[in-house]
């Protein structure tokens, strides 16, 4: 069984949808209800322009969304369908939409909202975002027990995990941590402090547009960074969809419950191979491909080559996995 994954924050890069016809309607109607110019901002790459974290701050999730989702309906056309679908944070909307459970323009507005709402957050508790490398998830955890103010916000793989919290909280931790034994504690370029109970008044708005918004069952099971388990219940998906906000992405503990089901491969859905990288951190046999990220072209070999072998694909066709780390928010 193959697993789709689909990538958050942290994922963006100029020119990310150039490739991607299936993004041509659905660029349409993000103009339509967001009036923005998606497909410029998605598929045009400046000849010395910004890079993938330069996106406009309130449209950087609509374009995620858009390109991930444009992704999976290339496979899609092509017939190929997941056994069970995986977000790291944000990417859970494209995750969702993929296994039928949330159509197109009810993903974009949440998106929409929830990129402005976690601003809008952020102004009112300031804060930021920093990955540490090199200590253990749970002694990072441990740290941010004894520190107040700060958080492990995403559980990316053993041995990477992003902490978030106040500025001043914030420094003391990656001292703390590095002290402890990391090799690495990295400030990311994030305006936020994503993933912990300074979101709760983003997590309000979420919630509050969730309630208006209908979910049907997933087609294949949905497996949420909240508590690593596979669901099906819309009413339960909404509900970890809100959690989500002020809690970690336990991501790399996710994959291993998606290994447990019996999920023997893992494509990433959408630009650049961040999640590739994390899945061989933490699950090493585990046999992965990314598709959408270059050109539809690209897509459409993996689709002919069936779900089956993406092993082998991912043997004659492997590229360097570039050292990125998903934040998401």
């Amino acid at each position: 069984m193959t697993g789709w994954m689909f990538p958050g924050q942290g994922s963006q890069r100029p020119g990310m949808a150039a490739g991607l016809g299936a993004c041509g309607e659905l660029f349409e109607v993000a103009g339509r209800l967001l009036d923005a110019d998606l497909a410029r901002l998605c598929t045009v790459v400046p000849d010395a322009g910004p890079k993938g974290g330069s996106f406009p701050a309130d449209l950087l999730q609509p374009a995620l969304y858009v390109t991930c989702t444009g992704a999976s309906r290339a496979l899609s056309e092509r017939g190929l369908c997941p056994d069970a679908v995986v977000g790291h944070s944000l990417g859970e909307y494209a995750a969702l939409t993929a296994a039928g459970a949330l159509a197109f323009e009810d993903g974009l507005r949440l998106v929409a909202r929830r990129g402005r709402a976690m601003l809008a957050a952020a102004r009112r508790n300031p804060g930021g975002m920093a990955a540490v490398i090199g200590l253990p998830a749970a002694e990072v955890e441990r740290v941010c027990e004894g520190i107040p103010q700060v958080w492990a916000a995403n559980l990316n793989a053993p041995m990477q995990t992003v902490i978030s919290g106040a500025d001043e909280a914030l420094s003391l931790a990656a001292a703390a941590c590095k002290e402890a034994g990391a090799k690495r504690v990295v400030r990311l370029e994030v305006p936020i402090a994503g993933h912990c109970p300074m979101m709760e008044p983003a997590a309000i708005e979420v919630e509050a547009l969730l309630a208006e918004i209908p979910l049907s069952e997933p087609a294949c099971p949905f497996y949420s960074g909240v508590d690593g388990e596979a669901h099906t219940d819309p009413e339960e998906i909404k509900g970890l969809l809100v959690t989500a906000m002020t809690s970690p992405v336990r991501f790399f503990e996710t994959l291993g419950s998606m290994q447990a089901a019996g999920i023997a491969s893992l494509v990433e859905v959408g630009p650049a191979r961040v999640l590739c990288g994390l899945t061989r951190h933490s699950l090493p046999e585990m046999p992965t491909a990314s598709v959408g990220s270059d050109a539809e072209a690209d897509t459409f070999a993996l689709a002919e080559l069936g779900a089956e072998r993406v092993a082998e694909h991912e043997q004659i066709n492997d590229k360097p996995v570039q050292p990125r780390v998903p934040v998401d928010d």
